[in-house]
């Protein structure tokens, strides 16, 4: 079984990807968000609906779990003139999006923080936000049951969870349980879901993109250091992966 913590550690504490962000932006031309250095097939449309459905006030509180590099949070929270509170397993990507709050001209420093935790123990109070949003994380949650009861735990009632995720038919190689429908654990952890909805060419982009990875290898190897072949292997087994998605889901649900 992957130790995804680890995996994770080591991949946001290696440089950001030139030769993966080229590949992303000729595949998502406008609608790829070049300066927020994400890890995601997060799309302008997605950040801009996630900002105008998370229905937050000034200074409201926001968090985003599994925030990674922290580009997408603060971006929603620059927009919505909310806090944020970033979660992620990983110490390095925790670092990455410190400096990116310092270095994004449009984030506040001093209205976000960065915490190390899980989907399943966040570290967050109870009630503690008004919105929380997780961006293309949570098909790597162990225990996606449990997360949903924890995206609940820590919102106010009523309070907004928008998440951008993936249902499968079948079960990946080397990726965590995942499941066909995420609306009945959601109704199960106490959430009324409000949007369930695929995303636009969600397929088209995604495959496109790993079969320009593929085509690119040689440069993405050497750019990181990796085996060619293990990397070639890597970005097929992806492939077939995404063969079990039956769709990239935009999901909006309020705490009951």
């Amino acid at each position: 079984m992957t130790d995804w913590k680890a995996a994770f550690t080591t991949m946001f504490g290696a440089p950001a990807s030139a030769v993966s962000a080229g590949i992303w932006a000729e595949v998502y031309g406008d609608e790829y968000p070049a300066e927020l250095d994400t890890y995601s097939f997060v799309t302008r449309t997605d950040l801009h609906r996630i900002a105008a459905e998370a229905r937050l006030e000034p200074g409201g509180r926001l968090a985003d779990i599994g925030c990674g590099r922290g580009g997408p949070g603060l971006w929603v929270a620059a927009r919505t003139y909310a806090t944020l509170t970033g979660v992620d397993i990983a110490e390095t990507a925790l670092a990455s999006a410190r400096r990116r709050a310092e270095a994004l001209p449009f984030s506040d420093v001093e209205a976000t923080d960065f915490q190390i935790g899980s989907f399943s123990e966040t570290g967050l109070d109870d009630a503690s936000f008004d919105a929380v949003m997780s961006v293309d994380a949570l098909l790597f949650a162990p225990d996606k049951p449990r997360a949903c009861e924890e995206f609940a735990r820590i919102l106010v009632p009523g309070g907004r969870l928008l998440v951008t995720t993936w249902d499968f038919d079948g079960q990946p190689q080397n990726r965590p349980p995942q499941v066909p429908d995420h609306r009945p654990l959601l109704e199960s952890a106490g959430f009324d879901v409000l949007t369930y909805e695929e995303t636009p060419d969600w397929r088209t982009r995604q495959r496109r993109t790993m079969e320009l990875s593929l085509s690119r290898v040689a440069d993405l190897a050497a750019e990181s250091g990796e085996d060619p072949s293990k990397l070639r292997a890597s970005l097929e087994q992806t492939l077939r992966n995404q063969d079990l998605m039956t769709r990239r889901v935009l999901l909006i649900a309020s705490r009951r």
